[in-house]
């Protein structure tokens, strides 16, 4: 599972709607400043164009996680509100004489941040069936070559040389590229059948026994009467076909996502060059007129998500299989989804009506009407509920429409929910499968499961908080942590709250000192030194992550903050070779004149010693920067947004930046008395 430390969040930095709803989010997910990127210069309006995307939003996004070093460790990029949600790629359609008429030419912002990756392609390969090879494909296409690149011609190979009854050269080729790709299991069973076809069996159970000990084996698969035969002979044949599971479901088993990870044709990891690396992103709000939610509406979602995180128990799921085509799209997937949702201990309802009613536990929902009535059916969404539907227009959020809005399931109470941004048609793999409650209730996040469910995500609008995650918390350890400090480095001493046997059901210990990822232990490790000569002086914060067993990693996190002492890093000369106090920060209410009009502000006054200038961040950028160790800011509400603005002081001390202890100060809306400020 993903976690704050690896979300991205993008602000528009000239919407206070953005800035808002960015404030609130950061507070309530703990996002670090260095997670945050604030954009000036994003298009206005509410659609754009696909040259404007790339050129304004996508590629500066891009360049600053590379500059800050996150590229590789940000699973997800949550924008906030402010930002065009329609992108018009027409204008790259016109080299296609003619365009596929089922791939209309308009994709959604998060869908094609997701698909960062084939957005330069000459075959606009994003928009295709399945560009998502993250999705859980068929369980059918399981051992289809994954591979793009020279190893595609090494996999043909392998089966070229086993179909002309050359095992051993097969073998040996199948051992070469398990060597490169150790996630791709196919090729584990193929090496199995070819060791059993070369009367190898021995070798061929001790394969298969692998495979069936990760869950990964079924009797199906067992049952090719001229691969196996052999087999049937073996003494340990019959414990073997036992240890198996009786049957797959239609699609692969879900994989939790992570960026530094290139995915195959086949849905597995591969290596670097083999494959596509994706990205997850939802927006945490859109406030467009006329269909958007209001900035409380969005604020109020987004704390209910935070709140229902490991709150998850038995629930209720419906789905709709109404004679509407809409709902019929997506009817194949439903049985294999009631039939693990129930193994999972809930309750699915499955229902020819386009709506459930008087329901009082709705996880989720999955629906296929253009229109509805929800609050006139008096169902209650349980907090985190992802209910979401198929049809064409839903998520047509930037102009006027007929058929309801998307963010019409946002104010009812959903954590997520999804649609089109333009007439998609009845695609199946343009949408969410049933599966995707099924991923969530056995413990992925809200990202993860929607980017597991769709295979063409291009140009679905998912609104929601990408990190929320009902279910999984049985398979975390709490665990605490303390730290001493000294002149020299701060030790953290780890914890877990039932000792040995808690430790033993987690795979590694990830720790990050200011928002980036420094290594990762193993979970023996008690004590974490944090040496300070490689750190700037100054506020710091590190968090240490437990990621557990489980197939999906799920993780949960401490923090601790500590101050790197008076001398400068080393190799970094400050001014006087001392710093006295790190910088300081004092807030309050005002007002400052724009343009000639009186306008309400926060006054921040920064000061410290032996600076050549000080400066205040906000949302991952300095906002405001003044020479001498003194200032005072006057920043306009519509620089910081409302709600729980957090500021951050900073020095410049020699040639380094020392930052300060972050400053909370709760801005409301103008004319409402009082300023709370927590330090």
């Amino acid at each position: 599972a993903t976690d704050p430390m690896r979300t991205v969040v993008v602000v528009n930095a000239n919407s206070v709607d953005s800035l808002t709803i960015a404030n609130h989010y950061v507070g309530l997910r703990s996002i670090p400043d260095f997670g945050l990127v604030t954009l000036e210069g994003v298009p206005t309006g509410t659609a754009c164009s696909f040259a404007d995307f790339r050129q304004s939003i996508l590629q500066p996004l891009l360049d600053e996680l590379n500059a800050r070093g996150l590229a590789s460790q940000t699973d997800t990029v949550a924008y906030s509100a402010g930002f065009p949600t329609a992108i018009d790629f027409s204008a790259e359609t016109k080299k296609f004489d003619p365009w596929r008429k089922a791939f209309t030419p308009t994709g959604s912002l998060n869908g094609l941040t997701t698909l960062y990756s084939l957005l330069g392609t000459e075959e606009l390969l994003f928009a295709a069936p399945r560009a998502n090879f993250y999705a859980r494909p068929p369980s059918s296409v399981f051992d289809i070559n994954p591979f793009l690149g020279a190893d595609n011609a090494t996999w043909e190979m392998a089966m070229t040389e086993a179909a002309a009854g050359e095992f051993a050269p097969a073998i040996a080729t199948a051992e070469r590229l398990l060597a490169k790709h150790p996630m791709q299991w196919p090729l584990a069973f193929r090496r199995a059948e070819w060791f059993a076809r070369s009367e190898r069996p021995d070798e061929a159970i001790r394969e298969l026994r692998k495979l069936s000990k990760a869950g990964l084996l079924d009797r199906a698969m067992l049952q090719d009467g001229s691969a196996f035969a052999v087999l049937r002979r073996h003494a340990e044949y019959p414990q073997l076909v036992d240890s198996c599971v009786e049957s797959i479901v239609e699609r692969m088993p879900p994989v939790p996502f992570s960026a530094r990870l290139t995915f195959g044709v086949n849905g597995l990891p591969v290596a670097e060059g083999t494959g596509i690396r994706f990205l997850l992103s939802t927006c945490l709000a859109v406030t467009h007129p006329q269909r958007g939610n209001t900035v409380a509406e969005a604020i109020e979602s987004l704390r209910r998500a935070a709140a229902a995180d490991g709150t998850g128990g038995p629930a209720e799921f419906y789905f709709s299989i109404s004679s509407d085509v809409r709902a019929q799209t997506r009817k194949p997937l439903v049985p294999a989804a009631t039939l693990l949702l129930r193994d999972l201990g809930h309750k699915v309802l499955i229902d020819q009506e386009t709506l459930p009613e008087g329901r009082e536990a709705l996880m989720g929902a999955m629906l296929g009407t253009p229109n509805y009535d929800w609050a006139g059916k008096r169902n209650k969404i349980l907090p985190g509920g992802i209910v979401e539907n198929l049809t064409s227009t839903s998520g047509v959020l930037h102009e006027a429409n007929s058929q309801t809005a998307m963010t019409e399931l946002i104010r009812a109470g959903a954590a997520g929910t999804s649609g089109t941004v333009y007439e998609p048609f009845a695609l199946q793999f343009k949408f969410p499968t049933p599966l995707l409650h099924v991923y969530y209730a056995s413990g992925c996040t809200l990202a993860e499961a929607y980017h597991l469910a769709v295979e063409s995500p291009y140009q679905l609008l998912i609104i929601g908080d990408p990190l929320c995650r009902p279910y999984g918390d049985d398979q975390n350890e709490a665990f605490s942590l303390t730290s001493v400090d000294d002149e020299a480095s701060t030790t953290i001493e780890c914890r877990f709250w039932r000792g040995q046997q808690g430790m033993s059901r987690i795979r590694q210990l990830d720790l990050f000192l200011d928002g980036k990822l420094v290594r990762s232990l193993p979970p023996t490790v008690q004590r974490i030194r944090i040496g300070h000569e490689d750190l700037a002086p100054g506020h710091h914060e590190a968090r240490v992550f437990a990621v557990s067993k489980h197939p999906l990693a799920m993780r949960t996190g401490q923090a601790i903050t500590f101050s790197v002492g008076r001398r400068a890093a080393a190799g970094q000369r400050a001014a006087s070779g001392e710093l006295g106090r790190l910088p300081v920060a004092d807030v309050s209410i005002g007002s400052t004149l724009v343009d000639g009009r009186s306008v309400p502000a926060t006054t921040v006054s920064v000061r410290a010693p032996d600076a050549q200038q000080v400066a205040v961040r906000h949302l991952g950028r300095r906002l405001r920067t003044a020479d001498g160790p003194t200032a005072r800011f006057e920043i306009p509400f519509s620089r910081t947004g409302l709600g729980p603005v957090r500021l951050i002081p900073e020095a410049l001390v020699g040639d380094v930046w020392v930052r300060g202890e972050p400053v909370m100060i709760e801005i409301e809306r103008p004319g409402n008395a009082g300023v709370d400020v927590i330090r």
